[in-house]
C-alpha cells in the first residue's frame, strides 16, 4: 500500500466512523442517554475533523482526495457499542502505529499520524473505562449514569 492509499484510507475510515457516532449519539440522546451521547457526538467531530485534516494534507502533497466512507454498523445496544468500538480501536492503534514508518521521510504527516494516535489511544483508554464500570457497577447502574440531567 502506498502512503497516497493509506491516508485516502484514513480518511475514508474517519468520515465513516464519524458518521457512526453521530448517528449513535442521535439514537442515545433520544432515549435520553444524554452524557453518553454528549461524548459520543464529541468523538464524531472529532473524527470528522481528522478526516478532513487528512484531505488537507493529501491535496499539500498535491494528490485529489477520494468522495468515501468506509462502512460502520449502527448498533443500538450500548455495552455493545462500546465492545464494538474498543475491538476497532485496538485493531487500528498498530495499524496506525506501523503506517508510521511509511513517512520517515515527511515529518508533517508523520506528526499528524502521531496526533491520531494519541487521539485513539485517549479514546480506547475511555471505551475500556467505561466497559468496567458496567462490569464493576453493573449495567443498568451504568446506564442510569448515563442519563444525565432532566
Amino acid at each position: 500500500m502506498t502512503k497516497v492509499e493509506l491516508l485516502k484510507d484514513f480518511a475514508k475510515g474517519w468520515f465513516g466512523n464519524s458518521q457512526q457516532h453521530s448517528i449513535h449519539a442521535q439514537l442515545l440522546a433520544q432515549r435520553g442517554f444524554k452524557k453518553l451521547a454528549d461524548k459520543i457526538m464529541a468523538e464524531s467531530e472529532e473524527e470528522l475533523a481528522e478526516a478532513k485534516k487528512v484531505n488537507a494534507r493529501l491535496i499539500e502533497l498535491g494528490e485529489t482526495p477520494v468522495v468515501a466512507i468506509q462502512e460502520y454498523p449502527v448498533i443500538t445496544d450500548i455495552k455493545e457499542m462500546l465492545e464494538y468500538d474498543c475491538k476497532d480501536s485496538a485493531e487500528a492503534l498498530p495499524m496506525m502505529s506501523k503506517a508510521l514508518a511509511l513517512f520517515d521521510d515527511d515529518y508533517v504527516t508523520k506528526s499528524m499520524i502521531q496526533e491520531f494516535i494519541v487521539d485513539e489511544q485517549d479514546h480506547f483508554n475511555w471505551v475500556k473505562t467505561h466497559l468496567n464500570l458496567i462490569n464493576e457497577i453493573g449495567y443498568e447502574n451504568y446506564l442510569i449514569e448515563m442519563i444525565g440531567e432532566l
